[in-house]
C-alpha cells in the first residue's frame, strides 16, 4: 500500500484507544520512528489512561473530535 509514496512520506497510526492500549505500543516497538526504514512513523491517540473510556459521553465526543482534527491536520 505504501509503494506509490516516495521515501520520507510521513505515515501516521490513528487509534481511538488511549496511548497505552490498542496496537500503538506494539507497532512502535516493531518499527520505531521509521516504518520499514523508509517512512517517518508517528501516531495520534488519546492520552494514556487506566480506562479505555472516559465515562462521560460529552468528554468522549470532545476527545474524539480533537483526535480526528489532529489526524487530518486541522490542529497542531
Amino acid at each position: 500500500a505504501l509503494e506509490p509514496y516516495p521515501e520520507g512520506t510521513p505515515v501516521y497510526w490513528v487509534q481511538d484507544e488511549p496511548e497505552n492500549m490498542g496496537a500503538w505500543r506494539y507497532l512502535r516497538c516493531m518499527h520505531g520512528e521509521k516504518l520499514f526504514d523508509l517512512y517517518p512513523f508517528g501516531g495520534f491517540m488519546r492520552p494514556a489512561a487506566a480506562s479505555p473510556a472516559t465515562g462521560s459521553h460529552s468528554s468522549h465526543v470532545l476527545e474524539q473530535n480533537q483526535l480526528l482534527a489532529q489526524a487530518f491536520g486541522e490542529t497542531e
